[in-house]
């Protein structure tokens, strides 16, 4: 009878697996340079990951621009409202308008 765990030889594989599938540790970001790159296939492989959409990879790719587009517009539309809030903060002065 042995007496190790047997639960330690699929701990051992999925750590193998992941540091294969990540070049032990290696960020994402490293392999790729651009964040619009990173982003499209973070979008993609969630994308290709749901079994439930069932899309080419062709599809996936196209949406993922899509997709990234209209984040990048949101996103700048909020940059853009806050900066203007900070803005007219900067130029509200409490002490004069009591007067």
């Amino acid at each position: 009878m042995t007496t190790e765990n047997p639960n330690q030889g699929s701990a051992a594989d999925i750590a193998y697996l992941l540091a294969s599938f990540t070049d032990n540790g290696r960020s994402l970001r490293s392999f790729l340079s651009h964040p619009q790159e990173l982003g499209i296939c973070i979008l993609t492989a969630g994308l290709l990951a749901n079994s439930k959409l069932m899309v080419s990879t062709d599809d996936a790719v196209k949406s993922s621009f899509e997709i990234y587009r209209k984040i990048q517009s949101h996103v700048n539309n909020y940059q853009q409202m806050t900066f203007a809030s900070n803005v007219e903060q900067c130029f509200q002065h409490p002490e004069v308008e009591g007067d």
